[in-house]
């Protein structure tokens, strides 16, 4: 939530999920005080809380901008390295990378080692690593290469033993076959690739992270894949 004064601009942000979230917050501002920060903070579930605040030094010339990450609190977890992923769909199955890790287009900062696999819509996907499922979204149709469809992508977030979070992300509307609580194996279809949310094509981004409590709110991790 943004309320906006001529003196003044306070920025909240609501947790809407049932377990504590890390939120950054970072914003760039034309005649404010001050002109850039950031700010990384702990969500409680389900809780508001004001984050950052502007003053307007120019109240008829002044502007801002702002960008936002939130991920699941992961305390100290630290990535087992010895694991190996099973590629995120069927071994009979041959999709093309489309992005790969440290692509200046979207791969950069926190989704540096993010993978973009080329698929059509209402593929199968797999689960990459074994874990519990603890969130997802598949109400969502609305996708394309705009930023107003930002806020419309279908998701499922499973967290591995070692606290780490597989986000599967883009699927389809309809398009999760399991449940939040359930727990995953290894290779199990749990969902069915799509094109929501930024988009710039039909496509699965899959990336493995963890939270972080300064600059960004999470990191994501390089992994291992077992060869077919």
């Amino acid at each position: 939530m943004i309320l906006e004064g001529r003196k003044s601009v306070h920025i909240s942000v609501q947790n809407n999920y049932d377990f504590p979230m890390r939120v950054s917050l970072h914003v760039t501002g034309h005649n404010t005080s001050p002109p850039k920060a950031t700010k990384n903070t702990l969500l409680a579930p389900h809780e508001m809380k004001d984050i950052l605040s502007l003053r307007v030094n120019a109240p008829n010339e002044w502007r801002y901008s702002w960008t936002s990450q939130l991920h699941p609190e992961t305390g100290d977890a630290k990535h087992d390295d010895t694991v190996l992923y099973q590629f995120p769909f069927p071994k009979t199955k041959s999709h093309p990378i489309s992005q790969g890790p440290n692509n200046p287009f979207s791969h950069t900062g926190p989704n540096r080692f993010a993978i973009d696999w080329a698929m059509p819509v209402g593929s199968e996907i797999l689960a990459a690593r074994e874990g519990k499922v603890i969130a997802l979204r598949e109400d969502s149709s609305q996708g394309g290469a705009s930023n107003k469809y930002k806020t419309e992508e279908n998701y499922l977030w499973i967290q591995h033993p070692d606290s780490t979070i597989g986000q599967y992300l883009h699927l389809k509307k309809n398009g999760v076959i399991v449940q939040v609580g359930d727990w995953v194996k290894k290779g199990q279809l749990i969902a069915y690739s799509g094109n929501t949310g930024y988009s710039t094509a039909p496509h699965l981004h899959f990336h493995v992270s963890s939270s972080q409590k300064k600059g960004a709110a999470f990191k994501s991790h390089p992994i291992n894949f077992v060869s077919k």
